[in-house]
């Protein structure tokens, strides 16, 4: 790594909450406050607005030690440190250097310094504001990139999965996850796109989960919701329902993998269509074991070709695929 890639990798690991404060951004609760009484215990995320302005922003620190941050307001402002100053005024990387040396000089890294702690107020609030972000996606009735991936349109519209996608301003795919615990009430969502993945910055991973029928008799678990998806698809099926983890893990992951599979009927099956890997067969194995107490009938159903379900379908869907090809070169 070039010294100067370094410097940007210690900008990123900047308090980002701190600088905003600096910038006029107060955290959201009923008393202002300023950020050095912020440090304390473990949170996720942070909800700060600047009281000229109107601007909303969720802020969160990284497993890799990095601060990113959305604007509610703006879909487009999102990021690191680096983008935060960008969006605002400073435009030039040369210039952002400049500011965060001179910033930085007098505060510590934020790598050496305790996790935030959210009052449950500002939990609420932060909730609020993924939820008040999350209304400005719109619902379509087709999807291209989907499409490119062998799903059809008649798939996408029908009953079991309206709904259960949508789209940003930017043409993502937008796959959202619920919490059982807070009124079903969006939590997070996936973003999906061409050599895209991502994920709500200040959002939590549970499940994305398909609609269900009082009448369903099973439940399809894959790794991603384009692979569940892409089972139905494969094989269909009037009484199954779909949910996807996504890569969430621990208790939260697991306890809405663990509602969803206990929701079924007594004697229903629970069919693991984890990916054809170590590490699917590792997580299929991890389910068998969390959720050994159910009362349904568990089988493991891996593809037959390629890695994932998603695999298997482009490899049945060759046609259509090449279809749309000629189609955007309007052959």
């Amino acid at each position: 790594m070039s010294q100067m890639d370094d410097e940007l990798r210690r900008f990123k690991e900047l308090s980002l909450p701190d600088l905003a404060a600096e910038r006029g951004y107060q955290l959201v609760t009923r008393e202002r406050t300023r950020a050095g009484t912020w440090r304390g215990s473990t949170a996720s995320s942070l909800l700060m607005r600047h009281p000229t302005t109107d601007d909303k922003i969720v802020l969160r620190r990284d497993h890799d030690g990095h601060w990113v941050y959305f604007s509610v307001r703006d879909n487009w402002d999102q990021g690191t440190i680096i983008d935060f100053l960008q969006r605002r005024g400073i435009r030039s990387l040369g210039e952002v250097r400049k500011e965060l040396r001179r910033w930085s000089s007098s505060m510590p890294p934020a790598a050496s310094l305790p996790h935030y702690r959210l009052p449950e107020e500002v939990r609420r609030a932060t909730r609020a504001a993924l939820l008040e972000a999350f209304a400005r996606f719109r619902l379509p009735d087709n999807n291209l990139y989907l499409n490119s991936r062998g799903i059809r349109p008649e798939t996408l519209t029908s009953d079991r999965f309206r709904g259960t996608w949508l789209e940003d301003e930017r043409g993502n795919v937008i796959f959202p996850h619920r919490d059982g615990n807070a009124g079903d009430a969006v939590c997070g969502w996936e973003k999906k796109n061409r050599g895209f993945t991502g994920f709500a910055t200040a959002g939590d991973k549970t499940i994305w989960t398909s609609r269900t029928r009082p009448d369903d008799t099973k439940l399809v678990i894959a790794e991603a919701s384009i692979d569940a998806i892409s089972y139905h698809q494969l094989h269909p099926d009037n009484h199954a329902r779909y949910a996807s983890t996504a890569g969430a893990s621990g208790p939260r992951g697991e306890g809405a993998l663990l509602r969803a599979i206990k929701g079924l009927p007594p004697g229903s099956i629970c069919v693991i269509a984890t990916d054809r890997d170590h590490d699917g067969d590792k997580y299929a194995e991890r389910i068998l074991k969390f959720a050994r107490d159910a009362s349904v009938v568990f089988r493991r159903h891996a593809t037959p070709i390629g890695k994932d379900w998603n695999d298997c379908l482009k490899d049945r869907e060759p046609q259509y695929i090449e279809s749309l090809s000629r189609r955007r070169l309007g052959r």
